[in-house]
């Protein structure tokens, strides 16, 4: 994390913030001592014991230990300042928690997914969902106008940390003093204008953990008072000062940073960047350890080469190194102990108790996006006369990131005393609203039949003030198109939309004969639009009933030259429904899939041929641990009449008789079930591999009246995948019953 935090810094800031500079500043800027440092029992005379946590990402994990060790040894702490993963860990024990419950905690946070503000799919609105489809990822560059390209200033908002935050120390974002936690705390951020220090010691909790670790490039800057706060290490990573300024007679500091590396002439310039941030770090931490005197103590665990920064799956190396560095360090530790009385009594004060959550008696809304009020407040339970329901807050908020244009939606509540008032504060994303997409589709099965697409797309979210979005797609490569599309809701819910897509698409028609040898190669073209007017009865299920019309022809462009050119016209009504709770198109492993829909094409609509089509699709996936199986069924029929060339069913393909090439059987009419395996080898930034196999069963027929179970075909496959950013790549072996097998190599393909 450190390696990519030093890629996305300029380089010019951090040769601004030299070592001479932040020592002048942190010498004028450290004031006397405040006198917060704990509560004084009459006849208390002992020496105030503060503890400077410093920063370290994973490597911080190791901190907890320490804590254990103190509470062992009966060292009661009388105030606390942490940077960055030390403000974590140290908010934590500041509010009540123990170590114990702090480790246990530790250990069972899925790291990678509170890193990141993207809802799990199933959780998503219908209309993010339906991008899958598209095969299209949004990639954080948006365009503006004159000013031309703009990056999004970080890869996550940290909504997921601030709500793990408010969570586990149980304050919501109730604004307070932070003396009056159990232990008396402050967190530790960095200004990015002047590259001073910043210590929090009041307002929301929550917020001020989340300014410490706000890693540059990883989350976006936090503003608080006017300040742009961003990752505390850069400018105070072990924070003895702040523990002294808070009262502190005795130090017991905590190193866990990352040392610097030891470079030589052939030296990346990845590695170059990356030492010139450890310099910042490094150096702050090595000024403040000089300021040690011989009656403090200094345990810096022994993490080199062993946990780095972004190691969150190694909390048991990290808490058993911690527990190294707190053992050697007992000797220098027991002048601090205290007599079990009175250690009794530091353990009464040190209690973890949550706010009682007060009522609402005001609320105010700043909106800085181009959503109406009503559209992102119906995602937040607030209402006057009510109490605060911060849980119900924080999933609010997660959901409304789902619209996946905005910034951030933070509140911050004041005046606890029995009355709340409410200030929530919405911003769409700084790089909108114009969003730049891409995506790539690819297939190959290593015989000569390749199609590979690179698709580019611009969003513009929103255009109205309930949220209707517009697009354009330019896709190259084997099957080109320029497409646009529109979606408008009809209320601030989107529970009645309408959609309409059109523009110029192609797609490649193979046939092949019995023996799978590609004989014939169609391209076909067409123009036109279609409109869906739909309800969204939920974010799972839609009801939808529209027309299409194109027009257009296919072109023979392998094959016998005698076979003719087809010229068409389409027309048709739609009514489809759809349930989609399936976690994904690609690799599913929970939830359930169900397309169901009929087509009816009619001349008095502009189609040349006269037929009726039913299609239905279901799947269902259920995870258990790192296995998960798949069991899907599929019925498309033409009902009446006889489809024509170009809206023939087709089959081939992983999920679609595996054993077959893509396209290579066809039919008026097709059924098929299929069992699937598969198991997750692991995630990589939070992007999952898996290895897998499908067993399938069914076949294509020209008749309806020919379609019979004792028919089908065995079809069979075995499978590696990866999730990646590009899209789902997947290598594998497709094999059917009575013949050969067909290697296949897929990218964006999916359910």
């Amino acid at each position: 994390m450190r390696r990519l935090c030093a890629l996305l810094l300029l380089a010019a800031m951090l040769m601004s913030l030299s070592a001479t500079c932040m020592a002048q500043e942190r010498a004028a800027d450290v004031p006397a001592a405040s006198g917060s440092c704990g509560v004084r029992e009459p006849g208390d005379t002992r020496p105030r014991i503060g503890l400077a946590l410093g920063g370290g990402g994973a490597r911080g994990i190791a901190h907890v230990r320490i804590l254990k060790k103190l509470e062992e040894m009966r060292i009661p702490v009388d105030c606390i300042a942490g940077t960055s993963m030390g403000a974590l860990v140290g908010a934590l024990y500041a509010t009540g928690k123990d170590a114990g419950e702090i480790e246990a905690l530790l250990q069972t946070i899925e790291w990678k997914q509170l890193f990141t503000d993207s809802l799990p799919r199933r959780d998503r609105s219908l209309r993010r969902k339906d991008e899958d489809a598209t095969r299209l990822a949004t990639l954080g560059v948006g365009i503006q106008g004159s000013k031309g390209l703009k990056l999004a200033p970080g890869f996550s908002e940290g909504e997921r940390l601030i709500a793990f935050f408010e969570n586990q120390t149980g304050s919501g974002r109730i604004n307070g003093d932070f003396d009056r936690l159990p232990i008396p705390f402050r967190a530790v951020a960095t200004d990015i204008n002047t590259g001073k220090h910043v210590v929090l010691g009041d307002g929301s909790l929550p917020m001020a953990m989340r300014a410490s670790m706000s890693l540059p490039g990883i989350f976006r800057p936090v503003e608080i008072d006017g300040k742009i706060l961003v990752d505390g290490g850069l400018a105070d990573q072990v924070p003895i000062d702040v523990v002294r300024q808070m009262g502190a007679d005795r130090v017991i500091a905590v190193d866990v940073g990352t040392p610097l590396s030891v470079l030589d002439r052939d030296a990346s310039l990845v590695d170059v960047l990356d030492q010139m941030s450890g310099f910042l770090t490094t150096g702050s931490a090595a000024r403040q350890l000089a300021t040690l005197g011989p009656s403090d103590v200094l345990i810096t665990p022994d993490l080199t080469g062993q946990v780095s920064t972004g190691d969150f799956e190694k909390a048991d190396l990290a808490l058993q190194i911690g527990q190294a560095a707190a053992d050697a360090a007992s000797a220098a530790l027991a002048p601090l102990s205290v007599a079990p009385d009175q250690y009794a009594r530091f353990e009464a004060r040190h209690k973890f108790t949550p706010f009682e959550p007060p009522r609402i008696s005001a609320i105010r809304f700043e909106n800085h996006t181009g959503y109406a009020d009503e559209v992102l407040l119906s995602y937040l339970p607030v209402k006057v006369g009510e109490p605060l329901d911060a849980v119900q807050m924080r999933k609010g908020i997660i959901n409304a990131y789902g619209l996946g244009t905005l910034s951030s939606i933070t509140y911050d509540v004041t005046g606890v005393d029995g009355a709340a008032e409410v200030d929530i504060k919405a911003y769409e994303k700084p790089h909108g609203p114009s969003y730049v997409q891409a995506g790539l589709t690819l297939s190959d099965d290593l015989k000569g039949n390749h199609e590979s697409n690179l698709r580019a797309g611009l969003l513009f979210s929103p255009i109205s003030r309930y949220g209707a979005e517009a697009r354009v797609l330019l896709q190259l490569g084997s099957e080109p198109a320029l497409t646009g599309e529109y979606y408008h809701p009809f209320d601030y819910r989107s529970r009645y939309v309408a959609e309409f897509r059109g523009g110029y698409e192609t797609a490649n028609f193979n046939l092949f004969d019995d023996f799978g040898n590609k004989v014939q190669r169609y391209r076909a073209e067409r123009s036109g639009a279609r409109a869906l007017f739909s309800r969204n009865v939920s974010n799972a299920l839609q009801l939808s009933l529209g027309l299409e019309r194109f027009t257009g022809g296919a072109r023979l462009e392998v094959g016998d030259p005698s076979n003719p050119d087809v010229d068409f016209d389409e027309g048709a009504a739609l009514a489809q429904v759809g349930l989609d709770t399936i976690d994904s198109l690609y690799f599913p492993r929970e939830g359930f899939l169900m397309a169901m829909g009929y087509r009816m094409s009619r001349e008095g609509l502009g189609a040349d041929t006269r037929f009726d089509q039913a299609d239905f699709d279901a799947v269902g996936a259920k995870s258990f641990g790192a296995h998960a199986v798949q069991l899907g069924a599929r019925y498309h029929v033409t009902t009446s009449g006889v489809a024509p060339f170009q809206s023939l069913y087709r089959l081939g393909g992983r999920w679609r008789l595996a054993g077959f090439q893509n396209n290579q059987l066809t039919g008026q009419n097709y059924a098929l079930a299929f069992l699937g395996y598969s198991y997750q080898l692991g995630t990589v930034l939070g992007r999952s591999a898996q290895v897998g196999a499908t067993i399938e069963y069914g076949n294509a027929w020209q008749r309806r009246s020919d379609m019979a179970w004792d028919d089908g075909i065995f079809n069979g496959s075995l499978f590696i995948g990866f999730d990646s950013w590009v899209g789902p790549l997947i290598f594998g072996y497709g094999m059917k019953e009575g013949g050969d097998g067909v290697i296949f190599i897929e990218l964006g393909q999916s359910l």
